[in-house]
């Protein structure tokens, strides 16, 4: 990325970042620290609770390296229209760095975990789940994981996961894929897919398609190569979602455009989805 755009990103974030703070003097919502347990399992949320009890709640799963300004501004704007909002800011990770085939799916395998354990917390009857990058690959799973999920929106996600990890730019990938390499002997990028495909079992494309009752949307990056465009081609091939949003643009920026022109049609996606399923009567 050329540096002049970096630092226009910057910009952007330091000046949205203190608008943001401004507005939260005037709030009409409460934020409540959780931290919650099962067993030896912590999660920890930030929840936006709306001022007057809702029946409608969103969850949003952060990208890679945690909750940011974007993930905060998206819980402030859904609080402010009534919805319950809860903000996954960790879980438990053990501190291990193995290249093991089977990583990927404790990685993502803890994420589900997670995701149930905070649905648990939540009463409302419409549930909808917001998830970007790496957040956006754990909700393409949890869309055929959990079924008290209504609807799903993700930003720059894509699937086969094996594929994303295998061609993604980013640097732990690249440096996994490198490691594996000498270990496996794998001879090209196809092997190691297939290998890390043989030892996950959170494929969305090879899960039960629950997602087909659930009312989908997604924002694309048409120049994306660390969650490679051509993955999120094939997800929404998957999914045939009722919303898509192109972008001509890399990873960073396709979330940064998401965020600053099409917040409100993400808000009216889950609002119109909200608006289709109520009420609802099922087991809690």
């Amino acid at each position: 990325m050329p540096m002049k755009y970096f630092f226009i990103g910057m910009m952007w974030f330091t000046l949205l970042n203190l608008g943001c703070q401004a507005m939260q003097k005037n709030r009409d919502f409460e934020l409540t620290e959780l931290s919650l347990a099962d067993a030896d399992f912590h999660v920890d949320i930030t929840r936006y609770g709306a001022s007057t009890p809702s029946d409608k709640a969103l969850i949003i799963l952060p990208p890679t390296g945690g909750v940011n300004l974007i993930d905060r501004s998206y819980a402030r704007q859904f609080a402010k229209v009534g919805y319950d909002v809860f903000l996954l800011n960790s879980w438990t990770k053990p501190s291990e760095q193995p290249i093991d085939l089977e990583l990927h799916q404790r990685f993502y395998s803890r994420a589900q975990q997670a995701l149930s354990i905070a649905l648990k917390q939540i009463p409302s009857h419409f549930i909808g789940l917001l998830g970007t990058s790496v957040g956006a690959l754990h909700a393409s799973v949890a869309a055929s994981t959990q079924p008290r999920i209504d609807a799903v929106f993700v930003i720059v996600g894509g699937t086969p996961i094996s594929e994303v990890i295998v061609t993604s730019d980013q640097k732990a990938m690249q440096d996994l894929k490198a490691k594996r390499k000498i270990k496996y002997g794998f001879k090209n990028d196809e092997e190691n897919i297939i290998a890390i495909d043989h030892a996950f079992q959170l494929e969305p494309t090879r899960l039960a398609q629950i997602f087909k009752n659930k009312d989908l949307g997604m924002v694309m990056a048409l120049d994306d190569s660390t969650v490679p465009t051509k993955t999120q081609n094939q997800l929404r091939n998957l999914w045939q979602p009722k919303v898509v949003i192109n972008h001509s643009s890399s990873h960073f920026w396709g979330i940064i455009k998401a965020w600053w022109f099409n917040a409100e049609e993400i808000q009216n996606f889950f609002e119109q989805s909200f608006a289709n399923k109520r009420p609802i009567n099922r087991e809690k």
